[in-house]
Formats: structure tokens, C-alpha cells, sequence
């Protein structure tokens, strides 16, 4: 097996809402989810190949890969207060004003993403590639996937809460993000939006403890910068 390494970096903000916050409060994850990561590769090969089934055997071949995430070296997370157009309930509009509140994240330096394999390695690093976006459509990314003998820096990597030791180097300082992940005995028909006898959920969420520490803040903002856990 073999580490596939994906540098992610962003054009603009970043934004990737966790998952069961209302949207008109939407605050951000700083790491999109395992979940996301790995629908988007599939997304990818359905989107390159016009292929439904091929798309099903890259889900059935990544869902259960290790993954790990890396953050930037440091992250800003901005909050906004937006007026925004939605789609009308009434049927003599199209669209209707709206509140809500947004978070972005603007990173300095790549995030990365760390995949292990045991086979179809090109494809996955092809897939890796041609991604273009995570999380909000405005998301726009710019992917460099390459095949790495070295596993990723176990300091580095955010951490499941749930195995991370309270005196890991200032835990309480750090960001925490519930995200959802593939269970185990997730089908491909679960997470098809095209499937029309989808049945159960393919989810589970774990919380997520990021290797950064708040460097500054602000009313509407705060920084982070990159710190490894020590234990």
C-alpha cells in the first residue's frame, strides 16, 4: 500500500458548512470532511467518464481507505453578516431577500490530504487532480496529487477526539469540528442523489480536533497557526 499525497490550495475563501447547522447560521469547518473528500473523488469519476458504474467501483474501492488531513500552516476564519437571494416559496416570485451569517476560511498554504491505497493508485491521483472545488460552489481549488513513499506526520494529521490524550499540548486551545464520515457498510445507492429507493444512512459523524492553536483575535475573526500535538 502507498500514501497518496493531495496539495489543496484555494483561489479565495474557503467555506464548508458542518454538518446539521442551519444554513441562515452556517459556521465553518476549517477541514472539509472524510466524507465529502471521498464523494468528491467519486463525483470526479462520474463527471470524467460519464460513467455511473465506474463511479460505483471508485466508491467501493475508497470508502474504507485511510485519510488523513493536514490543515495550512495558518487559517483566518472570517464571519459575515449576508443578504442574500433565495428562492421564493411564494409562486408570484422567483426569489426573496434573506438574512444569515456565513463563515469563510482563508488559508496560508496548502491544505493537505493524505490517502492510503491499495491499488488503481494513477486513477486515484488523476481524481485527486481534477478536482476544483470543495465545499461552497466559490470554493475554487487548484489540486497537485502525487504518489509519497513517506506516511503523513502523525503530529500534524487532525486527530479523532475521542483517542486524543487531554495533555496533548494545550488541547483546550484548539478548534473542534463535527464532520461526517462513510460508515463501514455504506452502499454506493445510499450516497446516489439519483437512486430513488435510497434507504438508510450512510453517515457517521466523529468529532475532529485540529493541530492549531488561536493566535489572534478579533469581533468577526480569529487566527490560527499550525502547532503539532506533542503526545
Amino acid at each position: 500500500m502507498s500514501w497518496i499525497r493531495n496539495d489543496i490550495e484555494f483561489s479565495s475563501f474557503y467555506s464548508y458548512r458542518m454538518p446539521n447547522l442551519s444554513p441562515s447560521y452556517a459556521v465553518a469547518s476549517i477541514i472539509p470532511s472524510p466524507a465529502s473528500l471521498r464523494l468528491a473523488i467519486v463525483d470526479a469519476a462520474i463527471k470524467s467518464t460519464g460513467s455511473v458504474a465506474y463511479g460505483e467501483e471508485i466508491f467501493n474501492l475508497i470508502k474504507s481507505s485511510p485519510l488523513e488531513i493536514e490543515p495550512p500552516e495558518r487559517v483566518s476564519v472570517l464571519k459575515f453578516f449576508m443578504k442574500r437571494l433565495k428562492k421564493a416559496k411564494s409562486s408570484d416570485s422567483s426569489f426573496e431577500e434573506s438574512f444569515g451569517v456565513r463563515e469563510y476560511c482563508h488559508f496560508l498554504g496548502a491544505l493537505k490530504v493524505f490517502m492510503e491505497v491499495q491499488e488503481r493508485m494513477d486513477e486515484i491521483v488523476h481524481l485527486f487532480s481534477i478536482l476544483r472545488r470543495l465545499g461552497t460552489t466559490d470554493s475554487i481549488a487548484t489540486c497537485r496529487a502525487t504518489v509519497s513513499d513517506d506516511e503523513p506526520d502523525q503530529s500534524l494529521i487532525s486527530r479523532e477526539l475521542s483517542s486524543t490524550k487531554p495533555e496533548a499540548s494545550n488541547i483546550v486551545r484548539r478548534p473542534v469540528s463535527t464532520l461526517n464520515e462513510l460508515r463501514e457498510d455504506a452502499t454506493f445507492p445510499q450516497v446516489n442523489p439519483y437512486f430513488k429507493g435510497r434507504k438508510g444512512n450512510p453517515f457517521i459523524q466523529k468529532v475532529f480536533i485540529l493541530p492549531l492553536v488561536e493566535e489572534r483575535r478579533g469581533e468577526n475573526w480569529v487566527i490560527y497557526k499550525k502547532v503539532p500535538f506533542t503526545i
